[in-house]
C-alpha cells in the first residue's frame, strides 16, 4: 500500500463514555422516574392503583417469587380449620364439603333422647346470645327429645338466596332430626319460576306454565303471598309433585301431605293423586277470596304426590310431615330479599299463615342485600326490623325468635384486596342492639365467619369455601356455618336443660365501639351525608348478654282472617 495515501483518522473513543455506560446511565435514570412515580402516586387519589404497595400486602418485588396466599384463619368448630391451604387426609374443611354433597351425617357424637353431653358441641364458636328467649322452643324440643307421642318442635327460617338454597338449613335440618327426631322434610313452595330455590332430602318438580309473584318484588294486589312469601298462579295443564327423598337418612318418609292455596270466586278444581292412586279432587271456588288448606293423610313411608290443575287456580306450596316426635325446620328462602320485604304481605293474611303452621321458632335472617344499600338509614333500618318481628310475630306472639347475622359480604378495592363492606358491621350492630329489645336470640353468623375480612380469608382457602360474588358461601362453607349454628343452639338447648333461664352463653363475641352509616341530609339531599353513631351494645365473653326490655305486649292469638276457610281433615293436628 502506497504510504502516501495513508492518512490518519482520528478517534472519538476518548471523547464519550463506552455504550454499557450509556445504559447503565439510561437504566439509573429510569428507575429514578419510577421511584419518583411510585412516590407521587402515594399522594394523588386517583393513582392508588398504582402504588408499589399498601399496607396489607407482601414486600414489593419478593412477593411475585413467593406465594401470596394467606393463611385462613378460620373458627375452630366441626367443619372448620385454622392452617388452611392444605389437602390432607382427614381434612375437617374437605370433610365439611363431602358432608354438604352426601346425605350421610356423622353420628359418632350424635345420640338420641334428652341428655346432651358437651361433647356433642365441643367447640362451638359463638354462642347464642339471649338464649332465654328461645324458651318456649326449648319447651317444644324437649317434648321431642323424650319422645312424647306427636311432640313436634317446627322451625319457620325466613331469609334470603342463602336460605332459598337450603344450604345452612340443610345441615341444621339434618342434624336435628337425627338428633331429636325426623318429623319430616317441612314446607316447600308450590313452584318457584326463575328462582334459584332449592330443596334438598325432598323431591320436587315443576311445570313451566307456573306464574310466580313473590313478595321480593312487591305489587301483588291484597298482599296474599303465602306462608312462604310467593304465590304461584296457573290454568289448565300444569304440575307440581312433592315426594320423599330415596337417599340418606332423613327426608325419606311422610304421612301427611298439606296443600297451602287460596279459594276464589274463578278457582277451579285441582286433581291430586299419591303415588298411584285413584286421583282425589280439591276444590278452589268459593265466593270470596279466602287462604284455604287441605290434608292428605298416608300410611308413614316413601311417597310421592302429583297435582294437575283443571283451570285457574293459586297455590301458596306444600307441607310433608310425619305425625312425631321429632323436628320439622322449613326452609323460607326469598332470593334477593331484604327484612323490610315481608312488609308487603297483608298483615291478617300472614298472621292466619303463621298461626296455622304453629311454629315455635322464628328465625329471621337477613342483612346481606341491606349490606349493598349505601343510603341505609340505620334508624329506618332498625325501625323497619321491629315492624318485621312485629308482624311476623302477631300470628303466634308466644313463639321463641332468634335474628341471624349475614354472612360476611365483601367487595373488591381497585389492587384487588377483598374487604368487608363497610355497612356490614353496623347492620350485625343494629340486628344484636334490635334483637335484645324486641326479646329475640341472636346468633352472630359474621363472627362465626371470623368477622372483618372472613370473606378474604375464605375465598383463599382451599377448597374455597365463598363464591367469587364475595356474597354466598360454597357448599363446604355453608356446611361449616350449619355445624356452627347447629352446635350453638345444641349448647343453648343443653344450658336451659341445666339452669333453665339462668343460662349463661359461653362464648359470646366482645362487640367493637360504636358502628357508623353515612345517612342521607333530609334537608339538603345534595349534602355530603352526616356519619349517624348507632348504639353500643357491650357485651364481654363468658358474661351474661344485656337484659331484654320488655317487648310490647303480646297481641292475642291470632285467629284466621274473615272469610278464611278451616283446614280440612285435619281435626288433631299435633304441635
Amino acid at each position: 500500500m502506497d504510504a502516501a495515501n495513508l492518512v490518519d483518522v482520528p478517534s472519538d473513543q476518548g471523547s464519550s463514555p463506552p455504550r454499557s455506560g450509556r445504559g447503565l446511565l439510561h437504566l439509573v435514570m429510569l428507575g429514578l422516574t419510577l421511584v419518583g412515580l411510585g412516590v407521587v402516586s402515594y399522594y394523588v387519589p386517583s393513582l392508588e392503583r398504582v402504588r408499589p404497595w399498601v399496607k396489607g400486602e407482601g414486600v414489593p418485588v419478593v412477593r411475585l417469587f413467593t406465594s401470596d396466599r394467606r393463611v385462613a384463619e378460620l373458627p375452630q368448630f366441626e367443619g372448620a380449620a385454622a392452617n388452611i391451604p392444605r389437602l390432607a387426609p382427614n381434612d375437617p374443611v374437605l370433610e365439611a364439603q363431602e358432608d354438604a354433597e352426601d346425605t350421610e351425617t356423622d353420628t359418632e357424637v350424635m345420640q338420641f333422647g334428652l341428655e346432651v353431653t358437651s361433647k356433642e358441641y365441643a367447640g362451638v364458636a359463638v354462642s347464642i346470645e339471649n338464649p332465654k328467649a328461645l324458651k318456649y322452643f326449648f319447651q317444644a324440643l324437649q317434648k321431642a327429645a323424650n319422645q312424647e307421642s306427636g311432640a313436634i318442635a317446627r322451625v319457620a327460617h325466613y331469609g334470603d338466596s342463602s336460605v332459598a338454597a337450603d344450604e345452612i338449613t340443610q345441615t341444621v335440618r339434618r342434624k336435628m332430626q337425627l338428633r331429636f327426631g325426623d318429623a319430616g322434610h317441612g314446607f316447600t313452595l308450590m313452584a318457584k319460576g326463575d328462582m334459584h330455590y332449592v330443596h334438598r332430602d325432598m323431591t320436587h318438580s315443576e311445570s313451566d306454565g307456573w306464574e310466580v309473584s313473590s313478595i321480593v318484588r312487591r305489587g301483588l294486589k291484597g298482599g296474599h303471598y303465602g306462608y312462604g312469601g310467593v304465590l304461584a298462579h296457573a290454568f289448565g295443564g300444569e304440575y307440581a309433585s312433592f315426594g320423599t327423598s330415596s337417599k340418606g337418612q332423613v327426608g325419606n318418609a311422610v304421612s301427611r301431605f298439606e296443600l297451602f292455596f287460596q279459594r276464589f270466586p274463578n278457582g277451579s278444581d285441582l286433581k291430586v293423586t299419591v303415588d298411584n292412586g285413584a286421583p282425589q279432587t280439591v276444590r278452589t271456588r268459593s265466593d270470596a277470596t279466602e287462604d284455604a288448606w287441605h290434608v292428605i293423610e298416608v300410611p308413614d313411608g316413601p311417597h310421592n304426590l302429583n297435582i294437575k290443575t283443571t283451570g285457574e287456580v293459586r297455590m301458596y306450596g306444600v307441607a310433608q310431615e310425619r305425625k312425631g316426635p321429632g323436628v320439622v325446620y322449613d326452609a323460607l328462602g326469598l332470593v334477593g330479599a331484604r327484612a323490610d320485604r315481608l312488609l308487603d304481605a297483608d298483615p291478617d293474611h300472614m298472621s292466619g299463615q303463621i298461626a296455622h303452621r304453629d311454629p315455635d321458632l322464628l328465625v329471621l335472617a337477613f342483612g346481606g342485600n341491606e349490606a349493598g344499600n349505601d343510603w341505609l338509614d340505620p334508624a329506618k333500618y332498625a325501625s323497619s326490623l321491629r315492624k318485621v318481628i312485629r308482624l311476623m310475630r302477631a300470628g303466634k306472639p308466644q313463639m321463641s325468635c332468634l335474628l341471624f347475622a349475614p354472612l360476611d359480604q365483601a367487595e373488591r378495592t381497585p389492587r384487588g384486596r377483598i374487604i368487608t363492606l363497610s355497612l356490614l358491621p353496623a347492620i350485625v350492630l343494629t340486628q344484636r342492639e334490635v334483637a335484645v329489645s324486641e326479646g329475640c336470640a341472636f346468633f352472630d353468623t359474621w363472627t362465626a365467619m371470623g368477622g372483618e375480612g372472613a370473606m378474604e380469608r375464605w375465598y383463599e382457602a382451599r377448597p374455597r369455601l365463598v363464591s367469587s360474588d364475595l356474597r354466598h358461601a360454597t357448599p363446604a362453607g355453608y356446611a361449616i356455618l350449619g355445624n356452627a349454628y347447629y352446635k350453638a343452639l345444641l349448647e343453648g338447648f343443653a344450658n336451659w336443660l341445666e339452669k333453665g333461664d339462668a343460662a349463661v352463653p359461653s362464648k359470646v363475641p366482645v362487640v367493637p365501639a360504636a358502628a357508623t352509616i353515612a345517612a342521607p341530609a333530609e334537608d339538603d339531599p345534595g349534602r355530603e351525608p352526616e356519619p349517624v353513631t348507632l348504639p353500643t351494645v357491650t357485651v364481654k365473653a363468658n358474661s351474661p348478654v344485656p337484659e331484654a326490655a320488655a317487648p310490647a305486649a303480646p297481641r292475642a292469638p291470632a285467629t284466621p282472617p274473615a272469610g278464611s276457610a278451616p283446614a280440612e281433615a285435619n281435626p288433631d293436628r299435633p304441635h
